[in-house]
């Protein structure tokens, strides 16, 4: 598993960050984690898939030598961003209904 995740590209720590952490969680299953397991959340920070995120953002050549802060700053801006990156998906899937119903 790790030899595939570290198989995800970006350009760099974060991008390689959050393309992992997008093909280990659906949209759905991200809403019901944070880092901490704030506000009834599950915790990222003591699941074991943190420790696979780690290893595979530093098997991967470009980010060798990331830091655990590194990779935790931005676990947790994608995890806080989860809720929106849905709702900005609904958005724009009713913007192209509406463009088509107005042709």
């Amino acid at each position: 598993m790790i030899s595939y995740l570290a198989t995800i590209g970006g350009q760099d720590v974060k991008r390689v960050v959050w393309n992992i952490l997008s093909r280990m969680f659906t949209e759905e299953v991200a809403k019901t984690i944070s880092w901490k397991g704030a506000n009834g959340k599950r915790a990222f920070g003591d699941m074991s898939s943190k420790t696979l995120l780690y290893r595979a953002v530093r098997a991967n050549g470009l980010c060798r030598t990331a830091t655990d802060t590194d990779i935790q700053r931005y676990a947790i801006r994608w995890f806080n961003l989860a809720a929106d990156r849905g709702a900005a998906r609904k958005r724009l899937t009713n913007r192209s209904k509406q463009a088509e119903a107005d042709d």
